[in-house]
């Protein structure tokens, strides 16, 4: 089961508790048990969207198209590259 499954199925449960409680809330009224209850499970739904969202959605691996044509030689126009990696020009390795 994927991360993406046991977050829904949690997210599932929680709703469903939220459910139930809402019944006994209309069955025993403001019983302060079930308040308690009702902020916990608010709680636990608070923390659950959290952790939803630090986890996030499955990665994509973007794909990345790199054409077959040639480079822009203006790219290497500017001289700068000749010196890429060898420091200032003028300067010699030791």
């Amino acid at each position: 089961m994927t991360i993406q499954d046991e977050l829904g199925q949690t997210r599932r449960a929680v709703q469903n508790l939220e459910k139930a409680l809402a019944g006994l809330r209309n069955q025993l009224g403001a019983h302060l048990d079930v308040l308690r209850l009702i902020d916990d499970v608010a709680r636990c739904s608070a923390d659950l969207q959290r952790l939803e969202q630090q986890v996030g959605t499955p990665s994509r691996h973007e794909l990345v198209v790199i054409p077959d044509d040639d480079y822009d030689h203006s790219l290497w126009a500017t001289g700068a590259a000749d010196h890429e990696g060898l420091g200032a020009p003028g300067r010699r390795a030791p």
